[in-house]
């Protein structure tokens, strides 16, 4: 009888001295998850960085550190911990592997948002899509087209192909091509071009309106007319302008 309670109390002592492990542990990890983290915060706020991406990394690190401070109090309890290391890395892989595709987008997502590759508002092209950023979503980008359709591309294709930001600069240029007679000339109907672009405050002097010679042929010649304007109305110029330009012509003309 003595020899068995004995041997109990040595192993509650042995249970004791692991709970009491636990507990140093818990505290410990927990103290300094708490002195990491907000260090860590604070240097990622004065950085450059996407608040996304900032959330990311933070979160990232937290789950780390807790899946550290998982396994050390597993092995404190006795656990073996590299058969259950050996088993998550198995089922990890798996998974990596069934999903390499979503991945690659989670990936390309972090890529975008690091180097501001597009944000919100923004007017891209990709391919044959057109539109305006609306979502910047870890997968995939929500684009807003003018006919008012939400199409979603995969971040994967922002980052392996060529983008198209028309909003990142503040001035455009837009350009029209309009035909003339061969008896016509050209240096007045240049000038009447000129004249009409500069007469919208739209179009902007510097640099100024231009106008030359794009084709020539026996009845006809194609004068191409280029001008500047800022970014949010040189869609409105480009449309615009097209016929006044056309009465320009046709002034000059029948002069």
């Amino acid at each position: 009888m003595g020899e068995w309670w004995d041997s109990v109390q040595r192993e509650l002592l042995h249970i004791a001295d692991r709970l009491v492990g636990v507990v140093v542990i818990l505290v410990v990890g927990m103290l300094a998850l708490r002195y990491l983290i907000g260090p860590l915060r604070r240097m990622l706020a004065r950085t450059r960085l996407e608040p996304t991406v900032a959330s990311f990394l933070l979160n990232s690190v937290r789950t780390l550190f807790l899946v550290a401070i998982l396994l050390a109090i597993l092995q404190q309890l006795g656990v073996q911990t590299t058969s259950l290391l050996t088993l998550l890395g198995a089922a990890g892989l798996a998974v990596a592997l069934s999903l390499q595709g979503s991945l690659a987008n989670f990936a390309s997502g972090l890529i975008v948002l690091a180097f501001r590759m597009v944000r919100l508002g923004d007017q891209i092209e990709v391919g044959d899509v057109r539109g305006r950023v609306c979502e910047l979503l870890p997968f995939h980008v929500v684009v807003e087209t003018a006919d008012n359709q939400l199409i979603t591309l995969p971040n994967s294709m922002l980052t392996g192909g060529a983008v198209r930001n028309n909003s990142v600069l503040t001035t455009r240029r837009v350009q029209w091509s309009l035909p003339v007679s061969a008896k016509q000339d050209l240096s007045a109907a240049k000038e009447a071009l000129r004249t009409r672009l500069l007469a919208d405050g739209r179009v902007l002097k510097e640099p100024g309106p231009v106008a030359f010679v794009q084709e020539w042929a026996d009845d006809k010649r194609v004068l191409t007319v280029q001008a500047w304007a800022s970014t949010a109305e040189a869609p409105a110029v480009q449309q615009e302008l097209l016929e006044e330009l056309g009465r320009s012509l046709g002034a000059t003309a029948r002069e």
